[in-house]
């Protein structure tokens, strides 16, 4: 089976946080056949050893799992369970064993750490591979990842020193209050209307470069009666964590003051924290020279607002992320249930992710 088969066959059969089971299997016997023998199984990820000598590794990563998008694409090979790599996750993981198979046909020499990763779009599954690889004692020189997106013609990488991806957290807030029938809505206390001046006051704050989005709502029981209940679910992205927990308060501080409106209470739930994903000046240095040398074009990224739990690596090794540009023609964007990188990509990426490894074993 070829990666582009491989490609394929993940995208039919996705699956959500911590339940990679199947995506697991799959990839354990690809990776033995392509000869590697210490394949070790973290959860429901993947850490995969190649040891030549003394010293650090280094590490190339991509994520496995899916997202509870129904598939609209009309391809050979969509979902059929309902969920889908409508992040890319599946190009990800054929482009990391691409330059695996690369790295076995050429007898590369260098100690090589390869990470297929669970739930980097929930619950930043980077956390359990991280502490399995400090338990083993393993140094890292270089933690490498992509992220494929069709903002960016074909050919086209980006990136910068520095701050990448921003950090972010999902918030939900829970109003809580007293249900009562509309025609004697005084004895009530109505979640609703608090939750109203809660988002009134959310988007009239000037937030600066963060972000705090708010894009889903659910409130009461039926139309004539108080609601008792309103629950709104967002996220919030700021340049670190520390103005994320800053952030973080200040929604609590508008939830208690839109509680005055109704007499209602208030609940403020934090989500999973994603640190920022930090880029290391002379790794990106490595990936314009190496993006010139096959021809492909190098731009300078700005900061988004992105998340992804790669900034988790960053706070222990010099971490190197890029975006790998898919754009032919239209432009659907991440999480689109059309979103559908080409087959003949993954060449591409690949030997990207291959050139860059033989340039620092």
């Amino acid at each position: 089976m070829n990666e582009i088969e491989l490609r394929h066959l993940l995208h039919q059969r996705p699956e959500p946080s911590f339940q990679e089971y199947e995506t697991q299997r799959i990839l354990v016997k690809h990776i033995q056949k392509l000869g590697y023998e210490d394949i070790r199984k973290v959860g429901t990820g993947i850490v995969v050893l190649k040891k030549d000598s003394d010293g650090p590794f280094v590490l190339l990563r991509a994520e496995m799992d899916a997202l509870p998008i129904a598939e609209q694409t009309d391809c050979a090979f969509r979902s059929q369970n309902g969920y889908m790599h409508a992040c890319g996750h599946d190009f990800h993981m054929a482009s990391l064993c691409w330059a695996m198979r690369r790295v076995i046909e050429n007898n590369l020499k260098g100690n090589l750490v390869f990470v297929f990763q669970p739930a980097e779009e929930s619950g930043a599954g980077a956390v359990e591979i991280l502490k399995y690889l400090q338990q083993s004692g393993m140094e890292v020189s270089a933690a490498i990842a992509m992220h494929v997106t069709d903002e960016y013609e074909a050919g086209t990488v980006a990136s910068r020193a520095g701050v990448l991806f921003s950090a972010s957290c999902e918030v939900d807030v829970v109003f809580k209050g007293l249900a009562a029938h509309a025609a004697f809505h005084q004895q009530g206390k109505d979640a609703i209307r608090s939750c109203v001046d809660f988002l009134k006051k959310i988007y009239e704050t000037d937030w600066g470069q963060d972000l705090i989005w708010f894009g889903r709502l659910e409130a009461g029981s039926a139309r004539n009666i108080v609601a008792d209940r309103a629950l709104i679910q967002g996220t919030i992205r700021s340049t670190d964590l520390k103005a994320v927990e800053k952030r973080l308060n200040e929604i609590r501080q508008i939830a208690e003051q839109s509680c005055l409106v109704s007499k209602a209470s208030c609940e403020v739930i934090k989500g999973t924290p994603y640190r920022q994903v930090e880029v290391d000046e002379n790794l990106c240095l490595l990936l314009e020279r190496t993006a010139a040398k096959m021809g492909m074009k190098f731009l300078k990224s700005q900061v988004k607002l992105t998340a992804e739990d790669f900034g988790y690596f960053s706070a222990y090794y010099p971490t190197l992320m890029y975006w790998f540009g898919t754009r032919r023609g239209n432009t659907f964007g991440l999480h689109s249930p059309w979103f559908l990188p080409a087959d003949d990509l993954i060449e591409t990426a690949g030997e990207l992710f291959y050139e860059i490894l033989a340039q620092l074993c």
